[in-house]
C-alpha cells in the first residue's frame, strides 16, 4: 500500500525496528494527540502539550525477537483471535477456552465453576463490550424493568456530575445513545415472546460499531466522571497524577475516553462502581483480583468475564443441577 507524502503520522515500520534493535527495547511511536471528540476544548492550555506522548515499552520478552515483538503489536496479534462476529453468536463449551488460548490443564482450574464462553471481538473496546452485553443479556430475561429504570438513573446522576465537572464532550449525545438502548431493551421484553428472540436482537444490536460505538463512548465516559468525582478512592493508584504529572481530567482525556484503548483494573473498578454491578473476572494466572467490585444490597445479575492477559471473552457460571439453561442464540 502506498502512503502518500502528506498523510498524517506515516509509520516508519523499518526506523523503529531498527531503532528497538539499536537500543535494546522496544519502542512504538505513538503520538497521541487526544483531540478526540470528548477531549475537545477540555483540556487547559498548559496541559495540551501532554497529550503528545511517545510511548516506550520495556524490552521484548526473553525468546522474541524484536521483529516478533512489533509485528504482534502492530497487527494485535498476541493473546487475541480474530472473531468474525462482534459478539459471538453461538457460546462454547468452557473446555475450548484451552485450545483457543492454548491454555495448561493447570491454567483452566479457575474455570471449573463456569460451563461456557462466549467470545467477542479483540479491538480495545473487548472490555466495555463484553461488560455491557452479558449485563443486558441477563437483564432482557428479567420479566421487571426495575434494572432498565435503575440505569436511567445512573445516566441522570451522571449526566449532573458532568455538568458539576463542566467538560465538553460527547456525553449527552452518548448518553441518549444509552438511554435508546435501555428502552430497546424493554421493547424488546414487551413484544419478543421468547427469550433466544430477545437475544437475537441484543446480538444484532451489538453486530456493528454504527450502533455500539456511542455505547463504548457512554461508558468510556462514565468511567471517567466515576474516577474524577471520587477522586480521593482513584488518584492514589494512578502514579502520574498521585505525582504531579498529569492532572486527573488530563490522565482521564489520555488513557480512559479515547477509542480502543485498553482497560486496567482500576477502569473496570470504576465502571462496575458506577453502575453498581458486581464483576468478577477470572484468569489463568494467580495474584489477580478475581472480584473487580461487589454490588452491596439486593442481588443483581452479576457480570463475570475472562481475561487472558490481553483480551476479555464473556463466560457463564455452571447453573445449579435444577436448572436448565441455555445461553445459545437459536
Amino acid at each position: 500500500m502506498v502512503v502518500p507524502r502528506d498523510a498524517t503520522l506515516p509509520f516508519d515500520y523499518t526506523r523503529v525496528f531498527q531503532q528497538a534493535v539499536r537500543e535494546g527495547q522496544s519502542v512504538i511511536i505513538e503520538e497521541e494527540q487526544v483531540e478526540s471528540p470528548h477531549a475537545k476544548d477540555a483540556v487547559p492550555g498548559k496541559e495540551k502539550e501532554k497529550l503528545r506522548q511517545v510511548k516506550v515499552r520495556p524490552r521484548p520478552e526473553k525468546g522474541k525477537s524484536p521483529w516478533s515483538w512489533l509485528k504482534n503489536k502492530i497487527f494485535c496479534r498476541e493473546g487475541r483471535q480474530i472473531c468474525s462476529e462482534h459478539v459471538q453468536h453461538q457460546t462454547q463449551p468452557i473446555s475450548e477456552v484451552r485450545n483457543r488460548y492454548m491454555v495448561s490443564s493447570n491454567g483452566m482450574n479457575s474455570l471449573d465453576g463456569y460451563s461456557e464462553f462466549r467470545p467477542v471481538i479483540g479491538d480495545g473496546e473487548c472490555f466495555y463490550r463484553s461488560f455491557i452485553f452479558s449485563y443486558l443479556e441477563q437483564v432482557v430475561d428479567r420479566p421487571d424493568t426495575d434494572e432498565e429504570r435503575r440505569f436511567l438513573d445512573v445516566v441522570e446522576t451522571a449526566s449532573a456530575r458532568h455538568a458539576d465537572l463542566r467538560w465538553n464532550s460527547k456525553f449527552p449525545r452518548s448518553s441518549r445513545a444509552f438511554k435508546k438502548l435501555l428502552e430497546k431493551v424493554k421493547r424488546w421484553k414487551n413484544t419478543e415472546s421468547s427469550s433466544s428472540c430477545r437475544k437475537e436482537e441484543l446480538l444484532k444490536f451489538f453486530s456493528t460499531y454504527d450502533k455500539t460505538q456511542d455505547i463504548f463512548a457512554f461508558l468510556r465516559l462514565l468511567v471517567a466522571i466515576q474516577i474524577c468525582s471520587h477522586s480521593a478512592e482513584y488518584v492514589p493508584h494512578i502514579p502520574d497524577v498521585a505525582s504531579g504529572v498529569y492532572s486527573l481530567k488530563v490522565w482521564c482525556f489520555l488513557y480512559v475516553t479515547p477509542a480502543r484503548v485498553e482497560s486496567e483494573g482500576l477502569m473496570m473498578r470504576a465502571l462496575a462502581s458506577a453502575l453498581d454491578v458486581t464483576l468478577i473476572v477470572e484468569t489463568f494466572q494467580g495474584g489477580y483480583a478475581r472480584d473487580i467490585y461487589t454490588s452491596p444490597g439486593v442481588p443483581r445479575p452479576a457480570v463475570t468475564l475472562l481475561y487472558n492477559g490481553n483480551h476479555y471473552d464473556i463466560i457463564y457460571p455452571r447453573a445449579p443441577p435444577s436448572e436448565s439453561s441455555s445461553h445459545q442464540a437459536s
